[in-house]
């Protein structure tokens, strides 16, 4: 079949190119959005941090078996004996096979991302710490089955846990891997799905831990690789597509402003209010000539200079156009299949994958 492809690919090849510049609308203005503009690395040596997670999981006929990571990196230049520290956080589990299983496991590491950017906070003095991803997306991204369970359980729930999981948070144990144990009677009732108990239960350990994280909002700086919105341009393709298209230069786009109340219509289960006013400026840099587009997103309301002191933040950490830091905690935390494939065979599980006939 492969060789079937690749005659298609051939045959196929101008017609689709063609259909590709479809996509973009020569009459965009561009010019209008676009700053070309060297952006100055900044000098003033703050302590910057970066953080990324990962995770990964290998199905078996009985269970799903996954490990889940996140590492932050601190530079301090001013640190004579060490100028790069290292925090991480990883964890091994089993799981019943269940609807929407790759969801939990990105909420999963989104709250170990989030608890290991508040130990960081919490044992360094960083100026900046800058993220990987979106905390917008993570905001207004539905949690699969959160409206399962009817809203007077869910606030007797609430009720129950929500001041051992805010003393877990700001002591930055990871929860999830214990709430059979510490929410017991909880799992006990028959009349609760387990498995959206469970994605509850995350749901609300990771909205407190984002709202503890965020009390440091003016130190974080959340950068995406790639990214679908179209909030510039309106257009069938992303904003991100569109910059790198039409424009090769260094410099940013004009910001916009986000309200997660304008982004999200139903309520947060808890911090419904602390959530829903919260703001977010967005904008689209390269920081350096024919390199990548990055898209930039602060968790509070910036304008003029301070774009430009963070565009300068950033460079300073910067490679090839990203920032140093954010690359290496990636190369770092990546969890790859032969790595899940390793970890299993020094567990020795006797389950069957399903796939040995086909190996």
């Amino acid at each position: 079949m492969l060789d079937s492809l690749y005659t298609e690919a051939i045959e196929k090849k101008n017609s689709l190119n063609y259909d590709v510049e479809e996509f973009f609308d020569n009459k965009l203005d561009v010019a209008d959005k676009w700053i070309s503009e060297k952006i100055i690395p900044s000098d003033n040596n703050y302590v910057l941090a970066a953080g990324d997670g990962s995770y990964n999981k290998k199905r078996f006929l009985g269970f799903n078996f996954y490990a889940v990571g996140a590492e932050s990196l601190i530079y301090n230049p001013h640190d004579p004996d060490s100028r790069l520290k290292t925090i991480e956080s990883v964890e091994l589990d089993i799981s019943p096979h269940q609807p929407f299983f790759e969801d939990r496991l990105r909420n999963l590491m989104s709250i170990f991302e989030i608890k290991t950017a508040i130990k960081t906070f919490n044992e360094y003095d960083v100026d900046y710490f800058m993220d990987d991803g979106s905390i917008l997306g993570d905001l207004i991204r539905p949690i699969p089955f959160e409206n399962n369970m009817p809203p007077s359980v869910k606030i007797d729930i609430i009720k129950k846990i929500q001041e051992k999981l805010e003393n877990d948070v700001k002591s930055n144990k990871i929860s999830s891997f214990k709430f059979q144990k510490e929410f017991k009677e909880l799992f006990e009732n028959k009349k609760i799905n387990e498995n959206d108990l469970v994605n509850f239960l995350e749901n609300i350990e990771h909205l407190l831990a984002l709202k503890l994280l965020l009390n440091n909002k003016e130190k974080i700086i959340a950068i995406s690789k790639t990214s679908t919105s179209n909030d510039i341009f309106h257009a069938n393709v992303p904003d991100m597509a569109i910059f790198d298209r039409f424009s090769r230069n260094e410099g940013y786009s004009k910001p916009y402003y986000k309200k997660v109340t304008t982004e999200v219509k139903r309520d947060f289960p808890i911090a419904n209010n602390y959530f829903k006013d919260l703001w977010f400026t967005i904008f689209f840099a390269r920081l350096e000539k024919n390199m990548s587009i990055i898209k930039i997103e602060l968790p509070f309301y910036v304008y003029g200079e301070n774009i430009k002191k963070i565009l300068g933040i950033i460079k300073s950490n910067s490679t090839d156009g990203y920032p140093f830091l954010l690359k290496k905690a990636h190369n770092d935390v990546v969890i790859k299949h032969k790595d899940i494939d390793s970890l299993s065979q020094i567990i020795e599980f006797i389950d069957k994958s399903g796939r040995e006939m086909l190996d």
